[in-house]
């Protein structure tokens, strides 16, 4: 048996240490002490078996300030904890590439969903904001296409939030996740976010435009059931 089936067998052992039946109730609890004994398991140990993450690559490599704010959205909407990690991966022509990740922190399968919820926003997002750049005229500047296309996707975000919600339940044991934060992610530093939205000709019509796109956003119904801080980077 591994580590992480006795942490199963023991949560359910307490599970059933709660019935009514007086031996059952005692039978159980024996095993489940039994076992965190021959595992070295404490009680915190048992209790943050309940924390998992999920991790999702993404679409930029530095770290840009309207791909940072959907990952606070969605976190916050599933009850989750999220930071941002790095990787060297091989890819073609066995090149090192550097890739991100945003990694997400919480109860059962909130992860899970959250990151699924992600990385279903962040691609519509970013194929939505390509389709505006490539709107723009000929003449502009690289720099303002850019600026441009952040505000749209930053509006994108806030258009989107309110769907986001109606899907999302708030389940979160703020206590429990920071403890296994802080066992396990104590080295995390703030991350240090680029704002590109800069220029003369950048207007708020970048950012409405964005808004009236991100509430024809699409979230499967699959997602279903499942206050500003820094983002934090391992």
């Amino acid at each position: 048996m591994t580590r992480d089936e006795a942490l199963d067998k023991i949560k359910k052992c307490l599970a059933l240490a709660a019935s009514p039946e007086a031996h059952e109730a005692a039978a159980a609890m024996r095993h489940a002490q039994k076992l965190m004994a021959q595992f070295g398991l404490s009680e915190e140990d048992v209790t943050l078996a309940d924390v998992a993450e999920a991790r999702q690559q993404a679409q930029n490599v530095p770290m840009v300030r309207w791909e940072a704010s959907l990952s606070f959205m969605v976190a916050r909407a599933f009850g989750c904890e999220t930071f941002t990690t790095q990787r060297l991966q091989l890819g073609g022509g066995r090149q090192l590439r550097r890739q991100r990740f945003y990694v997400f922190v919480g109860i059962g399968a909130a992860p899970e969903v959250a990151g699924y919820a992600f990385d279903v926003l962040v691609r519509q997002c970013a194929k939505d904001r390509r389709r505006y750049i490539g709107l723009q005229s000929k003449n502009c500047k690289t720099k303002t296409k850019v600026a441009r296309g952040d505000l749209y996707a930053e509006g994108w975000i806030a258009g989107v939030s309110d769907k986001l919600d109606q899907f999302a339940g708030n389940a979160r044991d703020a206590a429990l996740i920071a403890r296994y934060m802080e066992q396990n992610h104590s080295g995390l530093e703030a991350a240090d976010i680029k704002s590109r939205v800069k220029g003369k000709n950048v207007t708020h019509n970048d950012w409405h435009q964005g808004r009236a796109a991100g509430r024809q956003a699409e979230l499967n119904q699959g997602v279903q059931g499942r206050a500003a801080r820094p983002l934090l980077t391992a």
